[in-house]
């Protein structure tokens, strides 16, 4: 084995990546035990991706990859001290939300985000077309691999629910309306200079969680229901495992062909001109809470790893 190869394979050792001969893997997105810490949004999502404030764990040496989004909060993290606890886990928590990494020796390893919808909506449950509380993280792609350029787009993570309690009596809550939702967006967006659809995009979906089913199902449509909404297609695939009974749930799945069948979709119904996969790829994802009820709920994520596998003698795309 040269030293060339050898590097290469050290390094996907490293990384959480594991290849098989013959194959090229590339990680899509950087600091997956988010120990670097995070960028704040601030909660008026018309500032896009201005930083509130830069939450390093108070370690200058850090250089945060992921924004921490707080759209629609009225309770903004900014003022939040980051808290060191004896268990090696870092936070910063506010009445309304929490956001804690463990170290790899914590009890409490990965990545917990706690949002408190009492504290948000307090006795007031939300109403038709008004906007509801945000907590999750982003982060763009590291490389742009056009989609037909792949053999799979992997996702490996490991999830459980802490808890979710719904706070509405049963006069208040209406399923159509009200929700706990933990789920993965990824954004598949057309980067070929010149294409019909240049720069234009759909959101792809992978539930986990939402309180209104044991198992989330599929769901296509607009992205509306709010001021702010993008209007863009969402394209969301059934979940396949129930969060609900508090236990760890691993998901280790190949997304291409249903990206792909959503990039079908999505053309068919008139959201994009263009379904030629060449001209898309994975160029940002997002993990977290939507809280359009007032539900108080937490989940901790694990082994987040989001790798794709190139096609024999490809390298990546440039837009």
């Amino acid at each position: 084995m040269s030293l060339l190869r050898s590097s290469f394979v050290f390094l996907l050792a490293c990384t959480g990546v594991r290849a098989r001969q013959g194959t090229h893997v590339e990680p899509l997105f950087a600091d997956t035990q988010f120990r670097q810490g995070f960028l704040l949004s601030y909660p008026d999502s018309s500032k896009g991706r201005a930083v509130e404030r830069v939450l390093n764990f108070d370690d200058a040496n850090n250089v945060p990859v992921w924004r921490l989004c707080q759209w629609a909060t009225r309770y903004t993290l900014a003022s939040a001290h980051c808290r060191r606890d004896p268990d090696s886990v870092l936070s910063y928590e506010n009445e309304a939300k929490r956001v804690a990494v463990g170290n790899s020796d914590s009890p409490n390893k990965g990545l917990t985000l706690e949002i408190r919808g009492s504290t948000e909506y307090g006795t007031r449950a939300r109403k038709l077309g008004e906007s509801w509380p945000h907590l999750l993280i982003e982060q763009d792609a590291t490389r742009l691999f056009a989609l037909d350029e792949l053999d799979t787009v992997r996702l490996r993570i490991r999830l459980r629910l802490l808890y979710s309690k719904n706070g509405m009596s049963a006069d208040e809550y209406d399923p159509g309306l009200h929700a706990a939702q933990f789920q993965l967006f990824f954004i598949v967006k057309n980067i070929r200079r010149g294409s019909v659809d240049e720069g234009n995009y759909f959101w792809f979906g992978v539930p986990f969680y939402d309180s209104r089913h044991d198992i989330p199902p599929a769901f296509m449509a607009a992205d509306a229901g709010k001021k702010d909404a993008t209007g863009k297609f969402i394209y969301t695939i059934p979940g396949e495992t129930s969060l609900k009974s508090g236990n760890w749930v691993a998901v280790d799945k190949d997304l291409l062909p249903q990206v792909l069948s959503g990039l079908q979709e999505a053309t068919k119904r008139g959201y994009l001109k263009n379904p030629d996969p060449h001209d898309y790829a994975v160029a940002n994802m997002n993990l977290g809470w939507e809280i359009p009820g007032t539900f108080d709920a937490a989940v901790q994520v694990q082994d987040l790893e989001i790798s794709a596998t190139l096609k024999t003698g490809r390298d990546g795309a440039a837009p």
